[in-house]
């Protein structure tokens, strides 16, 4: 297991070195691949979506076994290690939505890359006086890498820049309450555990020594595009 004391000094660190002289811009490259799976499987009856979702699948399943491949190769600092990864990722997960609630801009700047923390930051600014609280309660199921990317500037070189996003699928259980100024519950409901599933980019820059996985942004589903 990480330790989370462990965890938040790392990313103190890394975030205070991103502040002394570094080129942050060069960290939103955008999302590399807005690939998220289905939450449901096409029946084969509809043969033309099952063929399409069946080949998108096994398209980026080659690409995700390609990028692990390429990360480890260029890692020069530490090691890939998924199950590490994991932990840490959920680990930053939480501390990210317990900062949002409590307005705490240090701790999002830490756990976020620029486009998140410029989101979150602004949605902190528009609730005015409102004291929000947020509870983690679990998971439904375990976090899982459903796709992994890896870019650089010189192609199989080992040196050089290089940038790694995975997009994971978080399904935990959450719960909301917003109160007033004078302490009265205006939204939410702090007792009432919801299951929440979200698709959540993280980021690094493997070439470099000091940099921490943060939440680059978030993905929405095939299914929730469509209801748009």
């Amino acid at each position: 297991m990480v330790a989370a004391t462990t965890l938040q000094f790392q990313r103190a660190f890394a975030s205070k070195h991103d502040q002394q002289g570094k080129q942050i811009l060069i960290r939103d490259h955008g999302v590399f691949a807005n690939y998220v799976p289905p939450d449901k499987q096409p029946s084969i009856t509809d043969f033309g979506r099952w063929r399409l979702t069946k080949w998108r699948n096994l398209k980026n399943g080659v690409q995700n076994m390609l990028s692990v491949g390429l990360i480890k190769y260029k890692s020069q600092y530490e090691k890939w290690d998924s199950r590490k990864f994991l932990e840490i990722a959920e680990e930053t997960y939480k501390d990210m939505n317990d900062a949002f609630a409590r307005g705490d801009r240090e701790v999002l700047e830490e756990t976020c890359l620029d486009s998140m923390y410029s989101t979150l930051k602004n949605q902190i600014k528009n609730r005015g006086n409102a004291r929000w609280e947020w509870r983690y309660h679990g998971e439904v199921e375990a976090p899982k890498i459903v796709c992994i990317r890896c870019v650089g500037t010189t192609g199989l070189s080992k040196h050089g820049f290089a940038v790694a996003q995975a997009t994971l699928r978080m399904y935990t259980k959450q719960s909301m309450a917003v109160y007033d100024k004078k302490n009265r519950l205006i939204g939410g409901d702090p007792h009432k555990i919801h299951n929440v599933l979200e698709y959540v980019v993280f980021q690094k820059t493997i070439s470099d020594p000091e940099d921490m996985w943060r939440v680059y942004g978030k993905i929405a589903s095939p299914e929730k595009l469509q209801q748009q």
